[in-house]
C-alpha cells in the first residue's frame, strides 16, 4: 500500500522538475537566442512604432488644442523617397497675429533671425503630437520644429536604424538652415537625446554647428538602459548574456552610444533629468555628463550644465511641470549666445 503514494510523489517530482527545466530552457536559452537572431524583435523594442497611433491626422492641429501651428513635410532622402512629417509651432510673441489665420506667412517667421528655432526630437514611443505641454513652455523662447522620424506618425515607413534616422535628421537640419538666419537649437527627449547627439556629431563633420543642445532625460548608451531592465538583470549571470542580448543591439545599428558622440558636440549642452525617472535612471545621465566634462574643451566647445530635479513626480515625461524650467531655459539661451559671441570674437581676432 505504501508503494503507490511513493510512486505518485515520484511522478509529481519528475513532473515539477520537467516543468522547471522547460522554464529554464525557455527563459535562459531560447529567448536570448531568438532575440540574438531576430533583428525585427530588436527593432520593435528600440523603436516601438506599433505602440503609436498611426492614424493621427496631424494636419488638423486645432484638434490638439494648438494655435499658430502648420503641418508640413520635407523629403530628406530623394534616393529612397523618405519624407518626414513635422510641425512648425510659432513663438508666443507672434501668436496673436496667427490665430485662425491659415494664410499666415510661416516662412517669413522661419527665416527671421529674431526668432530662435528649436528642433524637437521625441522619444521612441512618442510622436510630434506627444509633447503639447512642453511646447507651451518652449514657444515662450523659440519657434519650434517638431519632427517625426521615419516609420513614426505619417513620415515615410522605411527601414529604421540609428544611421538612417540620424541621416534623415541631418538632412532636415540642413533644410532648415538653408531657410533661416535664426539661431538653431536642438532639444532631444529620451531616445531623441541619442538621435540629437549623434546628429550634431555628424553635422560637425560638415562644419555645421547648432547654437545649443538640450538633453531631456538622456542615457549613456542603449545597452546601458537595457542592463537596468528586470529581464536583462535576470539573465545577466549567463555566460552567453552579452553575446545574445547586448552585442546584437550594437551590431544591428540600434546602440545610440551617446557617450561617444557627445565628445563631438561643439556647442553648449544642458542636461535635464529627474531623480524619480524609472524609465531611464538618472545615473545614466550622470554618466553621460561625467564623460562629457572629462573630455571637453570648454573654451572651444562651450559649457555643459546638469539640472537634476528632486523626486517630486516629474518622472520620465513630466519635466515640463518643473517650476524653474522657464528660468533654466532662458538662462541656457543666454549662455549659448554669450558663447557664440566669444567664439566669433576669438575667430575674428
Amino acid at each position: 500500500m505504501m508503494g503507490k503514494p511513493r510512486k505518485c510523489l515520484l511522478g509529481t517530482l519528475v513532473y515539477i522538475f520537467a516543468l522547471l527545466l522547460l522554464l529554464f530552457m525557455v527563459v535562459f536559452v531560447i529567448i536570448p537566442i531568438v532575440f540574438k537572431y531576430s533583428i525585427e524583435i530588436q527593432r520593435s523594442i528600440i523603436f516601438p512604432t506599433w505602440a503609436t497611433d498611426g492614424d493621427t491626422d496631424f494636419s488638423d492641429t486645432k484638434s490638439f488644442g494648438l494655435k499658430g501651428v502648420r503641418n508640413f513635410y520635407v523629403t530628406v532622402d530623394h534616393k529612397d523617397n523618405v519624407t518626414l512629417g513635422a510641425w512648425h509651432i510659432l513663438p508666443s510673441t507672434v501668436l496673436s497675429n496667427a490665430v485662425d489665420d491659415q494664410y499666415y506667412n510661416y516662412e517669413e517667421i522661419l527665416a527671421n533671425r529674431n526668432y530662435n528655432i528649436i528642433i524637437y526630437l521625441h522619444g521612441n514611443g512618442g510622436l510630434r503630437s506627444s509633447s503639447l505641454e512642453l511646447y507651451t513652455v518652449l514657444r515662450q523662447y523659440f519657434q519650434i520644429i517638431a519632427i517625426d522620424y521615419r516609420g513614426y506618425g505619417d513620415s515615410t515607413n522605411k527601414e529604421i536604424t540609428e544611421a538612417n534616422i540620424v541621416r534623415d535628421i541631418v538632412n532636415f537640419y540642413k533644410w532648415i538652415q538653408a531657410k533661416t538666419k535664426a539661431r538653431i537649437f536642438v532639444w532631444g527627449h529620451s531616445l531623441g537625446t541619442g538621435v540629437s547627439t549623434h546628429t550634431i556629431s555628424n553635422l560637425k563633420a560638415e562644419n555645421v554647428i547648432p547654437s545649443g543642445l538640450v538633453l531631456e532625460t538622456p542615457f549613456s548608451t542603449i545597452t546601458d538602459v537595457m542592463e537596468r531592465h528586470f529581464f536583462v538583470k535576470l539573465i545577466s549571470w549567463l555566460p552567453w548574456y552579452r553575446t545574445t542580448m547586448l552585442n546584437p543591439i550594437i551590431y544591428n545599428d540600434f546602440g545610440f552610444e551617446s557617450t561617444k558622440y557627445i565628445l563631438d558636440v561643439d556647442c553648449p549642452i544642458m542636461i535635464l533629468h529627474a531623480k524619480d525617472d524609472e524609465i531611464v535612471p538618472y545615473d545614466l545621465a550622470t554618466k553621460l555628463y561625467n564623460t562629457a566634462i572629462k573630455n571637453r574643451n570648454f573654451t572651444t566647445q562651450g559649457n555643459i550644465t546638469y539640472h537634476l530635479f528632486e523626486a517630486k513626480g516629474l518622472g520620465h515625461m513630466l519635466i515640463y511641470l518643473e517650476p524653474t524650467l522657464p528660468k533654466v531655459i532662458r538662462r541656457f539661451v543666454e549662455v549659448c549666445i554669450d558663447f557664440e559671441n566669444k567664439t566669433h570674437n576669438t575667430t575674428a581676432a
